[in-house]
This record gives C-alpha cells, structure tokens and sequence, in this order.
C-alpha cells in the first residue's frame, strides 16, 4: 500500500530504524530509504557541520559508527548524500498477541502453522484476532527488541493456560495462567545489554538493562538533524580565502557597509588606474565641476573608505595578519547573510509605511526599533526573504537524544558509504544581531571580563575576538569552555529560546521554526522550516505588523517559568521555560533565564555551565 508523506516529515519519523503506525499493516521498521542524489549542496558546509555535530559525543566509542569527516573530501569518500524519494519497511514488532486468550505468538510460528488463517489466533476453539505487542525494548547505544517471550508457564499446567495480560503500562503488564484463574507467572523480563555504553557510559544498574517502551513512545526512535546554510559553495570558497579574512571581520564589526565581494574587487587597482588618475586630474584642474570629475572623486573616496575599514581592523588588533586571523565557518556564513541574501530593515519599513500614508506604524516600528536596542541590546534586526537552508539526518539513538547519555548510530550502508538524508530549501527567516558593547559591559558586571574603559562598538568587536577567543573555535578545542564563550554563547542561545517561545505572533508554532546559532557574530537566524515551493510569509508579516507585541511579550514575561521557584532554582532551564522537543541544535544546552534577569546558572547534569552566578542580567543591564 502506497502511503504519501512530506520530506521532511521522512527525516523526523521515517528513517531506517524508526517504527511507526501504518493504516493497513499496523506498526512498522522502516528498513531502506531510496533516494534521489541532490545537488546544490555545499558539501565543505555539510562536513563542518556534521563534524560539529558528532564531537557532541565526545568518546570516541559513541560515535564510533561513523566514518571520518573532517572535510568535503572524506565526506565525498565516505558518505553518501541523497532526498529521500521512497520508504521501505517491514510489520513490526512480529510478536502477535490474541485478543480474546491472551496468547501470544510469534509471526515466524504462525507462517508454518497448515491450515491456520492469517491474523487469526491458532488456538484450537479460539481464532479471534490478533495484534501486535505493544510494547519493545530499547537501550541507549541504539539497541532495538522486540519483549521476551515467557516459555515456561506455571508450575501445575505449564504453558497450557499461559496468557499475557496487557494493562496497557508496562509496570502491571503480566504474564498469567488462565488455569490457575489468572495467577501471576512472571513478570516482564529486562534484557542486559553489554555495549560499550553499558561498559563505559553508565554505573547505574537500570540503564544497563533495555528499557520497555509503548511501540508509539518518542523514546523510541530519535533521529540526529543537524541544520546547515546552503550558500552556494563557490561564493563561499572566495569568502574564506585568507586574504578576505580582515574584509570578513570588518563586515561583521559594522566597519564596511557593502558585501566583502564588492570591496575587495572595489580597492584592487587596475591596470590602467594611473592613467586613468591621471586623466581626471587633468579635467578636474580645467574643469572642477565636471560630472565625471566629481563621480570619480566619490569612487575615490569609497575606495579609501572601503580601504580604511580594513586598516581599522588591523590597527584595533595589533599584530594580527590575514593569515591569523581567526574566521570561523560561521563568521562566513553571517557575512554571506548580509551580504547576498535579500532583507528588509525596521527603517526600509518604516519608510515603505510612510510612502504609503500609514504614519502611525512606521512611528511605531521606530519607536519598536528603539526600545529594542535599549531594552533587549539588539544593534540589528531585520527579516530575510530567501534565506538558504537544509536539513542532513545523520543518525539517530533511542530513549534519549542528549550526547551524555546515548550511542548515536548511522544509519545502514548504501553503495558502501554512509548515508546523509538531506533536504534544502529557500525559506523565510528573522536575523538579529546583539550590540557588542553591551554584550562586553554585561560580562564585566558579571566578572568574566575584567572592567576595562568603554569606547566604540568596533573597540568591543575587537575586545571579544582578543579576550575571548573560545568563540571562534571548534567544538573539541580546550579554549571552547571557557567561562566568558559558554556564557556569550548562553547569552545568545538563551535569547534564541525566550523569542522562540513567544513566536505564535507569526502564526507559526514554536516548534515549526528553527534556530540557527552564531554566537561569534553575537548573532542568531530565526527561520521557518518549511522544504516546500509555498510560502505562508509569516515571519515577514510578524516583522511588519507584530514585532513590538513579539518582542515586548518575550521581555515581559521572558523570565517566567511555571515550573519556578525549582526551575530558578536549579538554573532556569526547563521544559516550563526555555527547552524545545525539536529544532535545537545544542540539546538544550548553554541555557538559562539567569543570563538574561540574573540569577543561578545551571551547575549540575548535562546542561553544566563553567561560569557562576549572573548577578546582573543582559535584560537588566
């Protein structure tokens, strides 16, 4: 039976290993996923992005299932990446049980049962229906069974009478005897699992053992997506040349207010730049009012600007060359963002508005751009149409999705390479950039950045990428922990979750739009996960009609949790406030309302944070 689903409802719910409910043959396992190859992909994108990914399971027995991927090469020579087209799967789990006596049995069993009718039990008076078990068991190294199958019955009738009583939950599910009027046989039996997690993850007994599950638990199947921003590659490889790298910083830093393509072609003399010099001189000195003369003094004048925000850059980080230079992967995309991807400003807006007679909104989109900047330290805000975005699915693991508590597995081997299940699309997102003098005054009152005079916004870009290099650094570098990157890093992720919460504002659900994190460009990108030619358009009319409701709505009540005093307590992160069930790359990691209105930070768990508490919040600075 054919059954039609969206490509990106394969990627969360039918990928190989995952077990999910068909209308015509019960629970199912996918077990193949056919696929179409896709081009357009950034390939130097998707390695760096699914090596990030995987050092989140920092042993390598974790992740020992992958392939290395460090960059485009080995990902061509290891991986294979494709769109899903078709999905293959088998019934599952195979253990039936009768809906009438209880008794169960295997699938394998009733196929050489001769004369029996298929679904129907096999018990001689019975032949009522059967159904699948509805419970599986599953471990945290990605182990998937179906339960044990009770073989010895009482000790008076044996298994003549032997039935399974299903309550429905696991903890007073039984087997019984039907003939010792429904005796208690046994108990559900935990299978031990010995895996490397088993071995070296865990000490506690429990997670040594698999877990029962309902077959329709999420638990069950948790597939590993990993976003990436699909910018087309050969825009990319000229950005990320060593000689772009200053040009890259001064975009960045607000210091060069055209695409880094266009100045860098701008300042490189041609060869015939003197005589061309020459020649205006010539008619500026005959005729100084000269159309031409005045065009040529004005690209002049560009060209030196567009120079002296490079030299603005070398002369605030003495020493540095653009050979070390530190640019992230990330810094290339923020620049490749701003620099090629269509926007509108609150100004743009405001002006449109005003063209269009409707005063009163631009006066209150300025108004909304102002206390923006003053009360939540956005320096930038605008909405991006077109903005490049995909989706690889890398693996999966079971019972959990948190790195600290789980294998996480790849999925079967195609053509002798490992597949990436992959998606992209041009869809509609909100970019917003924090104010770097805030963010540096904030980590002073906080004492992770020793108090030092003010100055300019370009004077804290340059005092962030000096004294806190772990921002610009892999996952797996030593520097990557320190106190001041994890907290500008919570800052930002946190900042993400809290306007994320509050988005119904666009008509979207909060878990229909995804994130995705810049944290050395004290940046974030807010877009919808929409892989189809539609476009709602949501976010574009939030960013035109709703932001100040949005925006005031998340710093209201920004700092609320139902789950409070606990969840403050314990450092302000929870499934009340600040967690998502989708669509966060960090597992809820790096998070707490405390960055923002102050507070106790995370200490225990996974979510650790190597800084103390925020006496003073960014929302309160």
């Amino acid at each position: 039976m054919n059954f039609s689903r969206g490509k990106v409802q394969i990627l969360y719910s039918y990928l190989p290993g995952a077990v999910f409910p068909h209308d015509e043959y019960g629970h199912c396992r996918v077990t193949t996923i056919e696929v179409t190859e896709l081009a357009g992909v950034n390939h130097a994108a998707l390695a760096d992005v699914v090596s990030d990914t995987l050092q989140q399971w920092v042993n390598e027995w974790q992740r020992a299932g992958f392939p290395p991927v460090n960059n485009e090469v080995e990902l061509a020579r290891n991986y294979i990446i494709g769109e899903p087209t078709s999905v293959l799967f088998e019934p599952f789990p195979t253990t039936l049980r009768c809906q009438r006596c209880g008794r169960v049995q295997r699938l394998t069993d009733l196929r050489r049962v001769r004369g029996g009718r298929p679904g129907r039990c096999p018990v001689a008076g019975c032949e009522a229906p059967l159904e699948q078990m509805p419970f599986l068991q599953a471990h945290h190294c990605g182990r998937l069974d179906e339960i044990f199958v009770q073989r010895e019955g009482c000790t008076r009738h044996g298994t003549e009478g032997l039935y399974f009583d299903d309550t429905g939950r696991v903890t007073t599910a039984r087997w019984r005897c039907r003939l010792c009027n429904g005796a208690e046989v046994a108990r559900l039996r935990q299978t031990p699992c010995t895996c490397d997690y088993s071995r070296f993850g865990t000490q506690d007994p429990n997670e040594q053992r698999l877990r029962f599950l309902v077959t329709t638990d999420p638990a069950v199947f948790k597939p590993q997506i990993a976003p990436f921003i699909n910018f087309p590659q050969a825009q990319m490889v000229g950005l990320a040349a060593p000689e772009a790298r200053p040009w890259v910083l001064a975009r960045v830093w607000g210091l060069l207010a055209i695409p880094v393509r266009a100045a860098m072609t701008a300042v490189t003399p041609s060869a015939n730049e003197a005589e061309l010099a020459g020649a205006m001189q010539d008619l500026a000195d005959a005729m100084p009012d000269h159309p031409r003369v005045l065009a040529w003094r004005r690209g002049q004048a560009a060209r030196a600007a567009r120079t002296d925000a490079v030299d603005a850059v070398q002369q605030l980080l003495p020493g540095a060359t653009a050979a070390n230079l530190r640019v992230s992967r990330r810094l290339l995309e923020q620049v490749a963002v701003l620099d090629s991807v269509a926007s509108v400003t609150i100004d743009e807006v405001a002006q449109r508005m005003e063209r269009a007679g409707d005063t009163a909104q631009a006066v209150r989109l300025r108004e909304t751009q102002r206390w923006a900047s003053d009360r939540l330290g956005l320096a930038d805000l605008r909405a991006l149409d077109g903005f490049p975005i995909g989706l690889a699915a890398m693996g999966f693991t079971r019972i959990k999705a948190d790195p600290a508590h789980t294998i996480i597995n790849p999925f079967p081997r195609s053509d002798q390479r490992t597949p990436l299940y992959a998606v992209v699309a041009s869809t509609e997102a909100l970019y917003l950039q924090l104010d770097p003098r805030r963010v540096v005054a904030w980590l002073e009152r906080n004492r992770l950045l020793p108090a030092a005079p003010g100055g300019s916004a370009a004077e804290a870009w340059a005092r962030l990428y000096r004294d806190v290099p772990g921002l610009c650094v892999r996952r797996n570098d030593p520097a990557h922990a320190q106190p001041a990157a994890s907290a500008v890093r919570t800052l930002v992720h946190s900042i993400s979750h809290v306007l994320l919460r509050h988005i119904e504002w666009s008509g979207y659900g909060a878990q229909s739009i995804g994130e995705y994190l810049i944290p050395e460009g004290l940046a974030c990108v807010l877009y919808a996960s929409r892989y189809t030619d539609t476009k709602v358009g949501g976010l574009l009319t939030l960013f035109e009609q709703g932001l100040d409701r949005w925006l005031q709505s998340a710093h209201h009540e920004g700092g609320d949790c139902v789950m409070d005093p606990f969840c403050a307590e314990e450092g302000g992160a929870c499934v009340g406030c600040l967690h998502r069930e989708f669509n966060c790359t960090e597992f809820n990691r790096e998070l707490s309302r405390a960055v923002l209105f102050g507070g106790t930070v995370p200490q225990e768990g996974a979510a650790v944070v190597p800084f103390g508490p925020i006496v003073t919040g960014f929302w309160r600075t």
